[in-house]
């Protein structure tokens, strides 16, 4: 599973370092933290690096009113377009049209089909989807297409809405699936039902031989690898790795919140480096840095001998540790088969299980992003994906 940049306020330069580093992955560009000349800017820089670039319309409320996002052209379109319009008239081909005309400017790999937040699963918004979905494949016959889903908190917890989605999308024109699930409260999501309905979707799908990218994730949709996923997507504040629809209305931005937080990749969880200083302390800090393997060597001051607390350790260098641990977690499960893809789950769940008593132990504690009360959480999750999906993901990863 890959990983690619969930694009947000303040990740030019993070973009640009990040995906020339790993040579591979891509970017999704979000119209709502960048003005047009800045995404030409990105998309420019990150075709210079090989790497993929996808337009995310971000058209999951049509009456949004974040100030950047409406300033775009494709939106205007959008939002002069009634409802009924894009069911029965025209409307769908001028918002396709409008969008598609924005992602040629880009060149974007792939066209990223607009798509609307379901508060409820029903007849329609798969019309609604259908419409747009025709039109982009009329007027862009020859490039790839994702639909998007976007759901809800609401409609994400009923299963029997996750599996209309998966039977009715079994019939669209389209290469594949970009999936953002609005998160029902909080970072990390104690809802195992929700997680089991994320990995039930995206699994479904993958079923019907499809490509999916799960967009604004963290940590906990590590998960979705287990369902196959073909990658996730994150970025560095929180409101571009959990989706919250607020985001899309008002100004007020993420970054104004100045804590810098340390990933423990082995232990799920990030922490204050206050507490890295208690773990020197007390014996337990070489426990808490993270496997070569995952390549990040953004912490590495961190471990250099002197209190973590004392050195220069700053908000760059903190998101680009958690982007690159990411994206090395997200390689390690990535399996052959669905056997091998539960079990590397599980190595990475236990781990966590084990490290994070000792760490408690030595009075080394997270309290928000603490991963103690998740794994239960995506345990459960993966036991419910099994008993949904096992057979046929045995037969046919």
């Amino acid at each position: 599973m890959k990983l690619y940049l969930q694009f947000g306020y303040g990740m030019m330069e993070h973009t640009a370092v990040l995906l020339e580093e790993w040579g591979d992955g891509g970017v999704i560009l979000s119209p709502r933290d960048l003005e047009h000349g800045q995404l030409l800017k990105v998309a420019t820089r990150t075709h210079a690096l090989g790497a993929e670039v996808l337009l995310d319309p971000q058209c999951f409320v049509r009456d949004a009113d974040h100030y950047r996002l409406v300033e775009h052209d494709y939106f205007k379109v959008y939002q002069q377009c009634s409802t009924g319009s894009i069911l029965t008239g025209d409307g769908a081909w001028k918002v396709v049209d409008a969008v598609a005309g924005l992602a040629e400017t880009l060149e974007t790999t792939r066209f990223v089909v607009p798509g609307l937040l379901a508060s409820q699963v029903d007849e329609d918004w798969f019309r609604f989807h259908e419409q747009l979905i025709d039109a982009a494949k009329k007027r862009l016959p020859s490039m790839a297409r994702l639909a998007t889903l976007a759901l809800s908190a609401t409609a994400t917890a009923d299963e029997a809405q996750i599996e209309a989605i998966v039977e009715r999308a079994a019939r669209w024109d389209v290469d594949g699936f970009y999936i953002v699930v609005e998160s029902p409260g909080g970072y990390l999501v104690e809802d195992p039902n929700w997680l089991a309905n994320v990995l039930i979707l995206v699994s479904g799908l993958k079923l019907l031989g499809r490509s999916v990218i799960v967009g604004y994730g963290n940590h906990q949709l590590l998960a979705v690898a287990a369902a196959r996923a073909d990658a996730m997507a994150a970025g560095t504040w929180l409101n571009v790795r959990s989706l919250d629809m607020d985001k899309f209305y008002s100004p007020d931005e993420e970054f104004a919140r100045k804590t810098v937080w340390y990933y423990c990749p082995q232990a799920l969880t990030e922490y204050k480096p206050a507490f890295l200083d208690i773990a020197q302390r007390n014996g337990v800090l070489p426990l808490m840095r993270p496997d070569p393997a995952l390549g990040s060597t953004y912490a590495d001051v961190l471990f250099s001998g002197p209190a973590p607390t004392s050195v220069k350790w700053t908000e760059p260098s903190a998101f680009r540790h958690y982007l690159t641990s990411l994206r090395g977690q997200a390689r390690q499960l990535t399996a052959a088969s669905y056997t091998d893809a539960l079990s590397a789950q599980d190595t990475v769940l236990t781990r966590a299980e084990k490290l994070l008593p000792r760490l408690r132990k030595a009075g080394v504690l997270s309290t928000v992003r603490d991963f103690t009360p998740i794994i239960d959480v995506n345990r459960a999750a993966l036991i419910t994906l099994d008993n949904a999906r096992g057979s046929r993901l045995r037969r046919s990863w």
